[in-house]
């Protein structure tokens, strides 16, 4: 009852307030104690792929607030390099939208990606429709999809973001608290080598655990 949510994305407010959650927004609460989220791949240096389901801009906004992010995935979203494992998505803006696509084709730190506009629902990455997907902030999404590891993360992270026309991208540099991992041996939680100790609500960990061992269970289902 003491707890308060700010959701990511339009769809998941929504499935908070039917479930009766408090909401509020970082314009009355900007300072948060934790944020629990997904990912779409992690490799081994903690950097993430996020925005599959195109709420990037929103996700990485609520989580760079808060004062731990803990992401929760099952083992199949681990990889040895960003890249080739999931699409990287860049939010940008609708106007001028393909010279955005070229500037970001043409940079150093991308080369190598062939940029796709995401097509139909802004919520996945498949095309499943003839119109540009626009995310819940009005813009627009395009995918990079690499066949090789991109080489330097950040440095890819940081040069998307000064592109003009960008609105902000999926890679998640830096940010992580701790990421537990549901697999077919149980619930695993990694935290980055420089954070000695990691120190979170009781209840929350234990609910973000018991996420991660329904998880497991699912995939030893599913096996």
């Amino acid at each position: 009852k003491d707890i308060v949510a700010i959701p990511t994305s339009i769809r998941t407010k929504e499935q908070a307030e039917s479930l009766g959650i408090p909401l509020v927004t970082l314009d009355t609460h900007s300072k948060l104690d934790v944020a629990i989220d997904g990912a779409d791949n992690v490799d081994p240096g903690f950097n993430l792929v996020k925005g599959g389901g195109g709420a990037l801009l929103r996700e990485k906004m609520v989580e760079l607030a808060a004062d731990k992010f803990i992401v929760i995935v099952d083992e199949s979203k681990l990889c040895d390099g960003l890249g080739p494992g999931f699409p990287i998505p860049v939010e940008i803006t609708p106007f001028c939208h393909e010279h955005t696509i070229r500037a970001i084709a043409a940079l150093p730190s991308c080369a190598g990606c062939k940029p796709m506009l995401r097509m139909g629902s802004s919520s996945n990455n498949k095309v499943d429709g003839d119109e540009i997907a626009v995310t819940d902030n009005g813009n627009y999404i395009v995918d990079l999809h690499f066949t090789e590891m991109i080489k330097n993360s950040p440095k890819m992270a940081a040069d998307l973001k000064s592109l003009c026309g960008v609105v902000d991208h999926g890679i998640f540099s830096g940010m992580t608290t701790a990421v537990i991992i549901a697999g077919v041996d149980g619930v695993t939680v990694k935290t980055p080598e420089k954070k000695d100790k990691i120190i979170f609500n009781l209840a929350i960990a234990s609910a973000a655990i018991g996420v991660a061992a329904m998880l497991a269970s699912a995939i030893s289902r599913r096996r």
